[in-house]
């Protein structure tokens, strides 16, 4: 098979979110969405007590939309980990997807959960929530057709909307696999990006329920502290479904050589994250003054953090994507030779081109993450 042509799954997708929030129809085509959408803005509230920023657009400007689920299926896209998202969170500066109560983000989860359902029902995607169930989804893909579902695995970006341990097993069933404790800011479980903390003691119990039902750790998200709280504690599986190296882009939200060191000797695999924000060395996260409006970077700057990672660990065997395309921004940040999501086949080219041989641009597109589940759904050898 050629390079070009080789099945991928993306770690991070927030696929929901988008649908729901920003009212995208993703079984329609990117050109579609587009004129639909045709830049428009809308106004924050201005309620005193509003949860949403007094000024600015109704949620961070998103830019033109790249994901869709032709463009899916057009660039062999056949897996993804897509989330359900949503946080408790004060009012702050960052509020986009989240809710004032815990109650509120278990309902925004739940409806989530519902639009994955539905897409389930109507034959465009399908659940990949076990081993029987990934192998059926790697064999629909060996000769796909237009019509061939994209498989879900389905994760959740903050773990706000598990209301407690006793209702992991609610959220196993219906498909949930994969969790991180945080997401942004301070959340009931502990402490994420952009604040300084560990995990708060309601994250305990729920891990030891997360650990009995099977499902991952995700520690994209978490904040320094809490990140190495979780790797003291949790025995289970862990990854980190969209970050990259804090050698190469300043800022708390990347990972640290120790922190790339210690999820790679538990197994786990990072996902490369196609956004100028975590792509551009002169782009600081925690310094907004360096934030720019518009990507300069293509690509190869994504094959720098592969390469960094697996320089540092001697091996591409940790390395997956997890692009977070469209997740709060859009083609305007994403690399500037991305126009859809179609285009991750450029992206195994760019690789070979740098040299990379077949078996390892094949564990980066879809191997180390179909390695990574199959472990952690059971399969040990």
């Amino acid at each position: 098979m050629a390079t070009t042509d080789l099945l991928i799954i993306d770690g991070h997708l927030d696929m929901a979110a988008n649908a729901l929030a920003l009212r995208r129809d993703l079984t329609q085509p990117v050109q579609v969405l587009r004129e639909r959408e045709g830049g428009g803005r809308r106004l924050r509230s201005t309620h005193k007590d509003s949860l949403e920023r007094r000024k600015g657009p109704l949620l961070p400007e998103q830019g033109p939309v790249t994901v869709a689920l032709p463009e899916m299926r057009a660039g062999r896209v056949g897996i993804m980990v897509s989330t359900i998202m949503c946080r408790v969170q004060a009012w702050g500066s960052d509020t986009a997807h989240a809710a004032r109560t815990r109650a509120a983000a278990y309902a925004v989860g739940r409806s989530h959960l519902a639009y994955y359902q539905a897409l389930v029902r109507e034959g465009e995607i399908c659940w990949v929530r076990d081993i029987p169930e990934l192998e059926a989804c790697l064999r629909g893909w060996e000769d796909p057709s237009p019509q061939t579902p994209v498989g879900l695995i389905l994760s959740m970006e903050s773990a706000d909307p598990i209301l407690g341990p006793d209702q992991v097993p609610e959220w196993h069933q219906v498909g949930l696999r994969s969790v991180s404790l945080t997401h942004f800011g301070s959340n009931t479980y502990g402490h994420g990006t952009g604040t300084r903390g560990g995990l708060f003691p309601p994250a305990y119990p729920l891990m030891d329920a997360l650990r009995e039902a099977g499902i991952a750790l995700d520690l994209t998200h978490a904040a320094e502290l809490a990140f190495w709280q979780i790797l003291e504690y949790w025995d289970g599986p862990v990854h980190a479904s969209h970050c990259n190296c804090r050698a190469l882009v300043q800022g708390q939200r990347h990972l640290s050589d120790e922190m790339i060191k210690a999820i790679a000797e538990r197994g786990g695999v990072i996902g490369m994250v196609f956004t100028e924000s975590m792509l551009n060395p002169s782009w600081v996260w925690d310094d907004p003054s360096t934030h720019r409006k518009t990507a300069t970077r293509t690509m190869s700057a994504v094959v720098e953090h592969v390469d960094y990672v697996c320089q540092l660990l001697g091996n591409a065997d940790h390395v997956a994507l997890g692009t977070d395309l469209d997740g709060g921004f859009g083609r305007d940040l994403a690399p500037t030779d991305v126009d859809t999501i179609a285009d991750l086949q450029k992206f195994l080219v760019i690789l070979s081109s740098r040299g990379y041989r077949e078996e390892d641009v094949r564990k980066i597109a879809h191997g180390n993450l179909i390695r990574f589940f199959r472990h952690a759904w059971g399969d040990k050898g």
